[in-house]
């Protein structure tokens, strides 16, 4: 049997590009004074908390975080970790406009870079989007959940789910990117997106990797750099969406918990694998 490849990436983002602050329009001085350097100071403790486990995985990253911080992208790279495409302004793409609209903005990095993996804000994708993808020489995607043994291929892209509890038959995986009751009952629960890592805990995480790895089965599961390193804020007027209070934002109890100490406790238990060495394999 052929050695298993758990999956691990990080959503590298920061809260100026959530949809609150998308909404003032702010210039890109007034982003960097929300910022207030969290994203460069986030992006260098997670490499040195990689560098101690010895891992290299994958950082799907929002491109507007380049533009402010010129060479993000870079420092990535040259510490062995893959550079993916998580949108330039983290904005859902939601249909064929958005989506080359955001293509467009980072098409110096793309090129620049050679990216070519994509994960969608929020693992919100529409089928169409995969032909438009594959324009943009694009090869895999990580933008639905379900089984990431059964990849699939839609228009040329090699489609890698993120993981869920049921084994189920991913050939309708395009169809499932949001997570409605229909989809939890038919593909399970959701376990591969950070939204559950509070909640399900670490030893809990710990036993399903160790479980699907006794049956030869990848785990494929994303965190999100926030989630590691807290968000801080200088203005009075915005904070990070995590640290407002439950009844103005109850959907974000889960990400107020940090998980440092979790992600740590699985770099330190198994061994991860960038996804364009899995999709590489799995072509």
């Amino acid at each position: 049997m052929d050695q298993v490849h758990h999956i691990l990436t990080i959503d590298f983002e920061s809260w100026i590009l959530s949809e609150k602050i998308r909404k003032e329009k702010l210039t890109n001085s007034e982003l960097l004074y929300l910022d207030d350097k969290f994203t460069p100071e986030s992006l260098s403790v997670i490499i040195e908390i990689l560098k101690k486990h010895n891992q290299k995985i994958t950082f799907f990253v929002c491109f507007k975080l380049e533009e402010l911080y010129p060479g993000i992208i870079e420092k990535i790279t040259k510490n062995g970790h893959e550079v993916g495409w998580h949108g330039y302004s983290h904005i859902p793409l939601t249909n064929t406009n958005i989506l080359k609209s955001e293509l467009n903005m980072s098409q110096k990095y793309l090129k620049k870079y050679n990216i070519k993996g994509f994960q969608a804000p929020g693992i919100i994708f529409f089928k169409r989007g995969y032909k438009v993808l594959k324009k943009y020489d694009f090869s895999y995607s990580s933008s639905t959940y379900g089984q990431p043994q059964k990849t699939t291929k839609i228009d040329g892209i090699i489609e890698i789910p993120v993981s869920t509890t049921k084994e189920v038959d991913n050939k309708d995986a395009f169809q499932n990117t949001r997570m409605d009751l229909s989809s939890l009952l038919r593909f399970g629960l959701p376990f591969g997106s950070s939204f559950f890592w509070s909640l399900l805990g670490e030893k809990n995480y710990h036993q399903k990797l160790v479980r699907a790895y006794g049956k030869g089965i990848p785990i494929n599961l994303f965190v999100h750099n926030w989630q590691i390193i807290s968000a801080w804020s200088k203005s009075k007027k915005f904070i990070p969406d995590e640290k407002e209070s439950f009844f103005k934002n109850p959907l974000y109890f889960p990400y107020k918990k940090n998980v440092a100490g979790m992600f740590e406790y699985l770099l330190s238990r198994h061994k991860f694998t960038r996804m364009i060495d899995f999709a590489t394999k799995h072509k």
